[in-house]
Formats: C-alpha cells, structure tokens, sequence
C-alpha cells in the first residue's frame, strides 16, 4: 500500500461516505476543537484524492476535519495561527485498500484514555502549575469538569489500583471523593460488604459523623460563620446541588448553643418563671409542656386608626410594586418600605396580645432552631410540676386530677346515620369512599405527604397529655381489605380504580423482596413520591365499620378529602343494587331529596318493590345525588391544613 505525508488546504477537505462511524460522529467536536487549538493537529489525516474535481476525502478522522471546520466558521486559531480555508492540514495520502477497511481500523483500534490515567493526567498538569481555568480553556472542558476530575485525583493510591482493576466503578469512586481522609475512604470500600458499596451507603459511611449544610443547625449558624470560627468543611463536587459537609459537630453546637442562650438572657428578666435553650427540634412535642396564651385586648381608637392608615398605605405600594416591577429603579426602596409598613402593622397587632402576669410565673419559654433554620422562641410552655398549680391558679381546681384529664381524650364510637341505612350499607359506602379517597390521594404525592407526616408525627411527637389522637392513615405498613366491606366489589368503580393503581405499581418493583433496598436508592425523587403517595393511600381508613372506634379518623379523612378535591360522583351513582336494600319509603325520600317529582316519589311507593327500585333508579339518573356517607364535609374541622395542602 503506497502511503505519503503531504499537506492538504483545509478547504479542499471533504468527508468521506465510507466513514464507518455514524454513531456519535459529532461528539465531542467543540472539545476537541479547543485541543486541536491550544494543540495543533496530533494525528494525521488519512486522505484519498477524489473520483472527481479537486478534492480530497477524508477516509479516516472526520472527527478532527470537523473539529477544524468549526474553528474555521468561529475564525480562531491553532496555536495562533488562524484558520483559513487555505489553512495547511497534515494528511497521509493513500492510493490502495478500501476506504471503509480503512476507517474501520482506525476506529476499531482506537482504546480510550482509562478514567484513573485521565484523573492523573490532570493531577499532573496542575502541579506542573497550569490552573483548572487553563486546563479548561485548552482542552474544551467546563471547570466544573475539570475540578471533579482533579477531585478524583486525590483519591487513595489503593482506591485508584482498585479502580484501575476495575474492581470500583466511576459512580463509586465520586462517593469515596466526599471524604479526603485517605484512610476513611479505604475504610469505606475495603471493609465494607459488597452491599454496602453502592454510591449512596458510601456517601452516607464517610458522611455520617458531619452535620449536612442544609440541615437546620447549619443554616441557623451559617456555613461561612461556621468556617469562619475555624470549622472544616467537605463538599460533594458531584452532587447536583454540591452538597457540603461540616466536619466540626461540637463547634456548631457550641455556636448554635452560645447564639441561642443570647436569646434567653433577653427573655428571663421579662417575668416568665423560665427561659432554656434547646437544640432538640422535638423537645417542645415530647417535654409533656401545658400551655397559658396570650390574652388580646381590644386596639384603642389611636391604634385602629394607624392600622387602618398603615393598611390602605401598604395595598396602595404593593399594587405599585407589581404593576411597574420591571425596570423600575426604586424597586428596592419600594419593597424595603412594604417591609417597613408590615413590621409596623404586626408590632401594633402584637402589642395587644400579653401573658397574665400571675400565669407568666408559672410558665417559660423555649428558645429554639425551627425545622427550615430559624430561630424560634415558644412562650407559655407549663412543666409537669406546674401544671397543677396552673389548673388551680386558672380555674380555683384543686381537684384536678391528671388520669381524669387524660380520659377526656378518649375516642368515641361514630354516631350511626339515623337515615333507615343499615350499619352494613354505611360500612359498604364508607368503603367505596375510601376506595375512591385512596385512588384520589395516590395522584396527589403533595397531600400524601402531609397525610403520612400527620399520622406519624402524631405518634412520634404527642404524648397523652395532648389527648388521643387517631389519624385517618394508620401506619402500620398493612392496608385494610375493602372486599368484604362491599357487596359486589366486582361492579365497584372505586375499588376497581385502587386495584388498577397496585397492580401498575406491582409491575414497578422488584419481585423479591430483597432487593426492594437497592431499587428504591437508585429511584429518582420523583419517583419515590409517586410510590409514597401511593403506600399512604394503602393505609387509608375511612371506613366507618359498628362497633369501631374512630370519630378523629373519620375527621382527618374529611380534611384529606377537601384537599384532594374528592367528588364521589364521578365513583359512585345510586343504582338498583344500592336502592334495593332501603324501604320505599326510604327510597321516596331519596327521589324528593334529590329533586325528583312528588308524583315520581309517590308511585314508586305505591309500585311493588322490584319495579320501583327499577324507576327510582332511572329517576335519579343523572341527578348526582349522593347518601350523607359519601358526601363532601361541609365542616371540616381541620381547614387550614386542607389548604395548606392544596
């Protein structure tokens, strides 16, 4: 095969077709561009001459004809020199083979850098003192690249054989790079079981001792405080949003604690019996504390008239505020007066609220980290040992009694509807209106999510002094069977509907067990609040069954069907099977409540009962009337935390 080196002008350079590369031919091409800038050409061409005009074809590296012909198009250079259509480009000319042998070759035998060799090369070329910017700048990487590759670096030289063995995986290898402690990370992979060694139980090994810098105690400091009083800290390069780690516990505690206490030096010559600090977020739920509150008073003429004045003031410049919010140069300044105006109008508000004296020396207050970072003072907590004394002091009791004040938060059975339904048909229509709840709550991950935190905070966090509590979602991890509840499930939409959403999801996961585990690490966030709306939704009670506990349950239930917009028209009408277990006289009612004719009503009582269930069922069609079971709340006790999860 005769062969020459030659220089070929660039303009002059076309692809070949009998380029085997199809896949993937254009990646990568604005990083190699950059190399081929900061670099010049390292390898040849392999060219052919043309069938016809004067051309060359490029059989092998159309990739690097690429990279050039877009520094030609964005007019920069290779080492300086500018690229222009007459720009020289190195070629080995061939005359013999075929052309798609060729390119095959060159591909074929090409080996990509391995990730520990690249990692190094870059290690290496910083402490020959080229920054991560240069580096970026002449190879056509981001910095962001560029610093997670020289993270990678710093890895242990065990870490690294294992790696270059093959032996730990990329994803692997930028877990063990959150920790630059040498011996941690061969801690972390070397003994640890093969189970423990995905990129999430690595994260949290190396982790596990640190405080993340999202979480409460680090906010409420801050992070550059915290460096600033000499704390280390580790960042996660490869995390979406870098995590970052602070390493010194006790020094966040300690500046968390010295910021909190200022707080309560502040409090305590205020007349309360107590001011404490608390760095445990569920210390207010748990402590057993009562509660004294505020008293309000009426606002004076003088204080009404400024609220008034303040008010009309603050909707006046916020209706300025969003009617010339762009390119308004007084912006800043405007919204530092609405800030102004609420401070005002909330310091005239709470000056009308104060604690009783004589209640205040019995009571303290809880300085406090709020769950997002803030501080958070409680007033008017009551200890155990003041409890008693405040009872008297409030009601002159001296016979209060703790055990009969517990009893007062007993449940009681659920009223029976006095409507001629039998307990069996509520406890079927209950059913159906769980089944259709449940369906409603596993499309709603939002709602499902305050549903599931209710029931669990409720059992973490209140004790029996706050009386008993029994939420609506029971998490036991078992749901309850609606079949026997329901006379014929087989023509129940609603239960039908939940049926569909398990088995779609039965399909998802895993079939053994065992490795449910590892399925759920590697699932995207959307994901797992998908499959968590729908494991509440499984635990989903709002069955009113006889004999059984559970007016609170059945009240929460309302709550989360307001929040989930529930309309158990589109789940339920009153056919045949449902009317044929009222009376007639049960059934007229039904027909008048719904809006039918008195003539209807009356002839269906008179008809014998088969035919006139058969009427009264075409006469309540399409008329959405609904039994009081499966009816929306008009009340519900609980409405703010409907809204708030809407």
């Amino acid at each position: 095969m005769n062969t020459a080196e030659i220089t070929i002008p660039l303009g002059q350079l076309v692809p070949s077709k009998a380029n085997v590369r199809r896949v993937n031919s254009e990646a990568g091409r604005a990083e190699l561009a950059a190399s081929i800038e900061a670099h010049g050409l390292i390898h040849n061409l392999v060219t052919r001459k043309a069938p016809k005009g004067a051309k060359f074809e490029v059989v092998a590296g159309g990739r690097r004809l690429g990279a050039l012909r877009l520094l030609l198009d964005e007019g920069r250079t290779v080492q300086g020199v500018a690229v222009t259509k007459d720009y020289p480009v190195r070629a080995i000319m061939r005359d013999e083979g075929s052309d798609t042998e060729i390119s095959l070759a060159e591909n074929d035998q090409r080996e990509p850098m391995h990730p520990v060799d690249e990692v190094i090369a870059y290690r290496d070329l910083v402490e020959q003192g080229m920054a991560a910017e240069d580096i970026a700048a002449r190879f056509g990487k981001s910095v962001v690249t560029v610093r997670q590759r020289l993270k990678l670096a710093t890895l242990s030289p065990r870490v690294l054989d294992a790696m270059r063995a093959d032996e730990v995986t990329l994803e692997q290898a930028k877990a063990l790079a959150v920790s630059d402690d040498h011996a941690a990370q061969e801690a972390a992979w070397f003994e640890q079981d093969g189970w423990s060694r995905n990129p999430g139980s690595i994260r949290s090994f190396l982790t596990s001792a640190h405080v993340r810098g999202n979480d409460r105690l680090a906010r409420f400091v801050g992070v550059e405080n915290y460096e600033g009083a000499g704390g280390g800290v580790l960042r996660d390069l490869f995390a979406a949003d870098e995590l970052t780690f602070l390493t010194d516990r006790p020094l966040l505690v300690k500046l968390a604690s010295e910021r909190l206490e200022a707080v309560a030096d502040e409090l305590r010559p205020l007349g309360w019996k107590w001011a404490e600090i608390s760095l445990d977020g569920t210390f207010i739920h748990s402590g057993g504390f009562g509660r004294i509150h505020a008293v309000r008073r009426d606002l004076t003429e003088g204080e009404q008239a400024e609220l008034s004045a303040l008010g009309a003031q603050y909707d006046e410049l916020a209706e300025a505020i969003d009617a010339h919010a762009e390119g308004n140069p007084q912006l800043e300044a405007d919204e530092a007066k609405l800030h102004a105006l609420e401070s005002r109008i909330e310091a005239i508000q709470n000056a009308a609220e104060a604690f009783d004296p004589q209640e205040m020396a019995l009571a303290g207050c809880l300085v406090s980290i709020s769950y997002d970072g803030m501080l958070q003072v409680t007033p008017g907590l009551v200890k155990a040992e003041d409890r008693k004394a405040l009872a008297v002091l409030q009601g002159g009791n001296e016979g209060y009694d703790q055990d009969e004040a517990d009893e007062a938060g007993h449940e009681e059975t659920p009223e029976v509807e006095a409507t001629g339904m039998s307990a069996a048909l509520i406890e079927e229509l209950t059913a159906v209106r769980t089944a259709a709840l449940r369906v409603e709550l596993s499309n709603r991950p939002e709602v499902a999510l305050v549903a599931i935190l209710q029931a669990l905070v409720s059992r973490v966090f209140y004790d029996h002094h706050h009386g008993r509590i029994e939420p609506a979602v029971e998490v036991s991890g078992q749901r309850r069977n609606l079949v026997p509840s329901i006379k014929e499930p087989d023509a129940c939409r609603a239960l039908t509907g939940w049926n569909e959403v398990l088995e779609g999801w039965g399909h998802r996961l895993p079939g053994d067990p065992a490795d449910l585990w590892l399925w759920l690490v590697t699932q995207p966030q959307d994901v797992l609040l998908d499959l968590l709306a729908v494991v509440t939704a499984a635990n989903l009670n709002a069955v009113v069954a006889r004999h059984e506990p559970g007016k609170t349950r059945i009240a929460h239930a309302d709550v989360m069907a307001v929040a989930v917009g529930l309309d158990m028209r589109l789940w339920w009408t009153p056919e045949a099977a449902f009317l044929s277990r009222l009376s007639k006289a049960d059934i007229a009612g039904v027909m008048r409540e719904a809006g039918c004719t008195d003539d209807a009503a009356k002839a269906v009582e008179r008809a014998p009962k088969s035919e006139g269930v058969l009427q009264a069922e075409k006469e309540l069609d399409g008329k959405g009337w609904l039994p009081a079971a499966l009816r929306a709340p008009f009340k519900v006790e609980s409405e703010s935390l409907a809204v708030a999860a809407e």
